[in-house]
């Protein structure tokens, strides 16, 4: 099994105390997908780092908060790539809608696929409703929220739907394309095509009658 030697050199003597919480998250990533989440220890990342456990929970409380720490940095490209489209909802909230239902089911089946290995961390953090994952999914309402609200304002989108039950149903349909869970049970074969029936169906119900 190989380590980016970044990843693995050794501090020097003397080196002053510094933050090495990114490190140990990479090195812990890189474990991950050679080993197998559930098979990695904290001994094992210390040990890819030149550092002792001990210091290694100086940064990390438990192996839990690795795990947690991964989840939340993996799913924070996500997070940032769907408020930069959301963003582009003042010009035209319906290609925003489109774009952000789309990229959000390509980048969770990017992140559930690139190795049968590192997905085991994903389900596992969907299945325990780990604070990440349940932060993840309050920020999808969120960005799904404010394209609607944009739409609204426009008058291009139904100004009689409450704004946040709306928004949390939009969710709830997406969960077809967007939830690892059911991402990992149908697999995602027609993913790109089911997307588009979803979100279809979705702006049907969204748009203000012409």
């Amino acid at each position: 099994m190989k380590i980016n030697p970044a990843v693995s050199e050794k501090r020097k003597a003397g080196r002053p105390t510094v933050d090495r919480r990114d490190e140990i998250l990479d090195a812990a990533e890189q474990l991950y997908d050679a080993m197998g989440f559930e098979k990695v220890t904290v001994t094992d990342v210390a040990r890819v780092l030149g550092m002792s456990p001990a210091n290694l929970y100086r940064s990390f409380a438990n192996r839990q908060a690795i795990d947690e720490a991964v989840t939340k940095r993996t799913l924070a490209t996500v997070e940032d790539a769907a408020w930069q489209v959301a963003r582009t909802a003042a010009a035209d909230p319906i290609a925003a809608f489109r774009q952000l239902c789309s990229d959000i089911a390509l980048k969770m089946s990017d992140i559930l696929f690139r190795s049968g290995r590192a997905s085991d961390l994903c389900l596992a953090a969907t299945r325990g409703h780990w604070p990440p994952v349940r932060d993840f999914t309050d920020t999808l309402h969120g960005v799904i929220r404010h394209v609607i609200a944009e739409g609204q304002r426009q008058g291009v989108m139904r100004a009689d739907l409450p704004l946040e039950q709306t928004s949390a149903t939009v969710v709830s349909a997406m969960v077809k394309v967007w939830h690892p869970v059911m991402l990992d049970t149908f697999g995602v074969a027609d993913l790109e095509s089911e997307t588009a029936a979803l979100t279809r169906l979705v702006l049907n119900a969204l748009q203000s009658e012409k």
